[in-house]
């Protein structure tokens, strides 16, 4: 599920990787966030071995550590239109009115 840890570096228009169980990401983006597939491996969201699951994130982070500083400062350029897209779409309405919209399905449905 989605916790304070999610959603920090979204307020702060952060580039992230979460450590979580499988299929976070594809949770996240299910409520109209985006991630940085499209800038870093993201495929470890899939793997459903917990323990393989914690080394392709550890291999993914390292690959990122180890980069030069002028490809991280290029990989960051790239990310910030995700940052910014997720920061309006949590502070300016669009998930808020996800989450209208489910709690009063869920409401219907009792």
């Amino acid at each position: 599920h989605l916790t304070e840890k999610t959603f920090k570096p979204i307020c702060l228009r952060m580039p992230f990787v979460i450590v979580g169980t499988q299929g976070s990401l594809a949770y996240l983006r299910s409520y109209g966030f985006k991630t940085f597939n499209t800038i870093w491996d993201e495929s470890y969201d899939d793997e459903t071995n917990d323990d393989q699951r914690i080394e392709k994130i550890a291999f993914q982070l390292r690959a990122l550590d180890v980069l030069p500083i002028e490809e991280k400062q290029r990989l960051f350029a790239l990310a910030q239109e995700v940052c910014e897209y997720n920061y309006n779409h949590f502070y300016n309405g669009g998930f808020e009115s996800i989450l209208w919209a489910e709690l009063t399905g869920m409401l219907d449905e009792l």
